[in-house]
């Protein structure tokens, strides 16, 4: 080799050491960073026809595993999932409180029957009284902050939801353009290894919040999809959109559509990407809102109606001592041109203040008459407004009767008390709800929503439904995708059963709604569509002056189950007036006018109240608890255990994924990570052939110089 040639052979070996010193500089320096991905340098022998030239740098590689690359992102995908699910749990724990403290359903039970008891000793006793109302109080308070509180969270995850959408959007964009980069990086001599882990951290972040799997294009280039294979990065990107919603008539979905680099424009159709999103922050975000959270709220509903109807059958069934002046009953949906659509008997009886009878009107449903104080019958016509006319005409100056926003009104003159009391063999039935209960004239608890989902409406009722109001529904599958829509809006002029109808031919069979005997409406679901949930997603129905829509009144959605629980309370003339609980039971069958039908000492109604601790309830579906006949306890207790199951569940599973996702990075850091004792070694070897390197061209330099100095 001549001397020219061993000044280029030491030459590239110092070029090369260099560029290899440079690169552990890199590595060392980078050691914590995150994304970042240990770089070795290739080296090769320099050939220059047969002979060797000496060494040069082939490449700078990024050493990663592709494998474990993808478990990482399938790990965190998983991770923040149950992490976000159980950040929401932790939250709503903290709401609920447990069975056992001083603020869990169970424990406001408990005190209501405790006061009860301790009022059945002296029923008349103003501090008894005030004891039993603060407890009723207590509960209704309690139902209605949680059902407050449940839907504050939903909202809050709902708005993580929107936030969430945004991050995803800049990541998206960050990694766009960084392929870009990377594409024109390529065709240089110089490896855009920077950029690659830059990318690759993004990609990371965006793992957290979607479900995604990567697969290499041309040129460097990283290709991001769903799990499901959707495309969020390639030769365009994915935009969201998201509008957070209160949650009435349910939430929309996440929208995506791709976006043209060139104009910032919109390309293609626009699509659900709830559907496409297997895990990540944004599935967990959504399960909660759209699953547990709907569903504990559903059974706090349900429990907030079973709990109303149950208290309010008993206090609708007695009275107080002395009776209430006046009984003002709730919004049933009817209006004064409804068929009564009654049977049975009732009896409405003026009292004094010492529980003397001064008037009573007894009430045939079944014949369409009525008599007073023993007197002839006298028919009183088939509607409501009917019925009131010749009501009104019986009490006479002893009271008054009024309907108006469906609402019933009975009051009694001259400082007595009213009191509305059943035939006991054949007692007065609207659906199966006696005709006190079923306009809540005494009840204890009220309600939002209609409480009584048989409304005692027939399908050739009349709808007086505001001409131009619109009904729309969707069916939602397991996956957050609308598979099916329906839509009626009315005329004014359709029957209930006409509307009914209207529904059924709007859904083609996915969903067919029934009306029963009773009056309640029940839906039931096509063999297609069975495991998909149907939702109210706006209705602007109204029904006269009740301001009632058509779901509102007959209770579709499991919206409408929920809201029982919202602004739950006691009925506010009880709540004013303690001394007008139902403690009492008035004795009027066979009484003539002048007896004595209500004693101060009677305590049958109060007892009659703390039965329901005992009393088996029918509760219906809902949630995740199947339709069951228990007592309110019990209910109430598994409304927790079933809150308490899911946050176990979720918090196990999110201990487990991110164990995996840990097993994940420590394995993809023990490839791509930097040792620093190995990059010691590799420095000082190649400190160690830069300065062999070096001592050749020293060596190479006295050779120079002796052939310069031969004469």
């Amino acid at each position: 080799m001549s001397i020219n040639g061993i000044f280029g052979s030491a030459l590239s070996g110092l070029t090369a050491s260099q560029t290899a010193l440079g690169t552990i500089s890199n590595n060392i320096a980078n050691m914590n960073t995150t994304g970042y991905a240990r770089e070795v340098v290739n080296q090769q022998a320099q050939v220059s026809g047969s002979q060797l030239t000496g060494v040069s740098v082939s490449d700078i590689q990024r050493i990663t595993d592709q494998f474990l690359n993808a478990e990482v992102l399938t790990a965190q995908g998983t991770a923040s999932q149950y992490g976000a699910q159980n950040d929401t749990y932790t939250q709503l724990n903290g709401l609920l409180g447990s069975p056992g403290d001083g603020t869990a359903l169970t424990t406001q039970l408990d005190n209501v029957f405790s006061a009860l008891g301790s009022a059945s000793l002296a029923p008349t006793s103003s501090t008894n009284q005030q004891t039993a109302l603060t407890a009723f109080s207590n509960l209704a308070s309690t139902i209605s902050n949680l059902s407050s509180s449940l839907q504050g969270l939903r909202t809050s995850v709902d708005q993580q939801i929107s936030a969430t959408t945004g991050t995803v959007n800049a990541l998206l964009k960050q990694i766009y353009s960084l392929n870009t980069q990377i594409s024109s990086a390529s065709s240089t001599s110089t490896p855009p290894n920077g950029l690659m882990d830059q990318r690759d951290n993004a990609v990371q972040q965006l793992a957290q919040y979607i479900g995604i799997k990567t697969q290499s294009g041309p040129n460097g280039q990283l290709v991001v999809s769903t799990q499901d294979g959707v495309t969020l990065v390639g030769d365009s990107y994915a935009q969201l959109s998201y509008t957070s919603s209160n949650g009435t008539g349910g939430y929309p979905p996440i929208e995506m559509s791709m976006i043209d680099p060139a104009t910032g424009q919109s390309i293609g159709s626009t699509t659900a990407l709830d559907p496409h999103l297997s895990s990540g922050k944004l599935k967990g975000y959504i399960d909660m809102r759209d699953g547990a959270l709907a569903q504990l709220a559903q059974e706090l509903g349900n429990f907030a109606q079973t709990t109303a109807n149950a208290f309010n059958a008993q206090s609708n069934a007695n009275t107080s001592y002395p009776a209430p002046s006046t009984l003002t009953g709730r919004d049933t949906g009817l209006m004064s041109s409804d068929a009564m659509n009654f049977t049975g008997k009732t009896t409405i009886a003026i009292t004094d203040a010492n529980g003397n009878l001064v008037h009573r009107i007894d009430v045939n449903f079944s014949t369409g008459q009525l008599s007073v104080d023993g007197g002839a019958n006298m028919g009183f016509g088939s509607t409501i407004a009917d019925f009131l006319s010749t009501l009104n005409g019986a009490l006479g100056a002893n009271g008054s009767a009024s309907f108006a926003n469906g609402a019933l009104t009975l009051s009694a003159s001259g400082g007595n008390g009213i009191v509305v009391q059943d035939d006991a063999t054949t007692p007065s039935s609207r659906g199966g709800t006696s005709f006190s209960q079923f306009f809540g004239l005494n009840d204890i608890f009220r309600t939002s929503g209609q409480p009584i989902s048989a409304t005692g409406l027939s399908a050739s009722d009349a709808g007086n439904f505001a001409a131009g109001g619109a009904i729309s529904m969707s069916l939602k599958n397991a996956s957050g995708q609308i598979v099916k829509t329906a839509s009626v809006t009315l005329t004014g002029s359709e029957t209930i059963g006409n509307i009914v109808s209207a529904l059924n031919t709007a859904f083609g069979g996915a969903a067919t709604f029934t009306l029963g005997a009773n009056g309640a409406l029940t839906q039931s679901l096509g063999s297609a569509y069975a495991n998909d949930s149907l939702s109210v997603t706006q209705d602007t129905t109204n029904r006269g002056d009740t301001g009632m829509s058509f779901t509102q009144l007959f209770g579709v959605g499991p919206d409408q189950q929920a809201n029982l629980a919202a602004n739950f309370s006691v009925n506010p003339q009880i709540a004013s007036t303690p001394q007008d609980l139902p403690f009492a039971q008035a004795s009027l069958a066979g009484a003539s006018v002048g007896a004595s039908v209500i004693t101060p000492g009677d305590a049958r109604g109060l007892t009659a109240l703390q039965n329901v601790a005992t009393n088996q309830q029918s509760f219906s579906a809902a949630g995740a608890l199947a339709a069951q006949t228990t007592t309110l306890g019990s209910y109430a207790a598994s409304f927790y255990q079933d809150a308490a199951t899911r946050s176990a569940a979720a918090q196990s599973a999110n201990t487990e994924q991110s164990d995996r996702l840990s097993t994940a990075q420590t394995q993809q850091s023990s490839v791509s990570g930097v040792n620093l004792d190995q990059e010691l070694s590799n420095m000082m070897s190649y400190q160690q052939a830069y300065s062999a390197s070096a001592r050749v061209l020293q060596a190479a330099d006295s050779l120079y110089t002796t052939l310069l100095q031969i004469q």
